[in-house]
């Protein structure tokens, strides 16, 4: 027979860890005085237990509000999919009525202007030959 093995749920799996320390904390009342369980180690592992409810109710609402967050997004998406190129055209528009000179009036417009000087690209280097 092959050695046993006991995974342990982690700290990335919450919902695991409280179910562990709820069954733990059911075995430890169940088993009562029988318990292989006892002294400090038990009171700490009945007290986190008796915490576990809370927990799974935080979770369990994160959870909710997880699913609310990403309806949120969705709806905000779905506008910005919608009017990301309304604001493209305007753009183009904007600088075709008002040529290289008059960009700066973009602004009143909400666009962000920068007008200052850029940097020369750095040359590329050639490509050494295969050989």
């Amino acid at each position: 027979m092959a050695q046993a093995r006991i995974p342990l749920p982690t700290a990335k799996d919450a919902p695991g860890v409280l179910k562990l320390t709820a069954a733990i904390g059911k075995a430890i009342i169940d088993k009562g005085p029988n318990s292989l369980l006892v002294g400090e180690l038990a009171s700490e592992l009945l007290a986190a237990s008796a915490k576990v409810p809370n927990a799974q109710a935080a979770h369990d609402e994160a959870k909710a509000l997880e699913a609310r967050l990403e309806k949120l997004y969705e709806i905000r998406d779905n506008i910005v999919a919608a009017v990301l190129p309304l604001a493209q055209r305007a753009s183009k528009a904007l600088q075709g009525n008002l040529g290289k000179d008059r960009l700066r009036e973009m602004g009143d417009y909400g666009f962000t202007v920068d007008d200052s000087p850029q940097a020369p690209k750095a040359a590329k280097l050639p490509k050494p030959p295969k050989a």
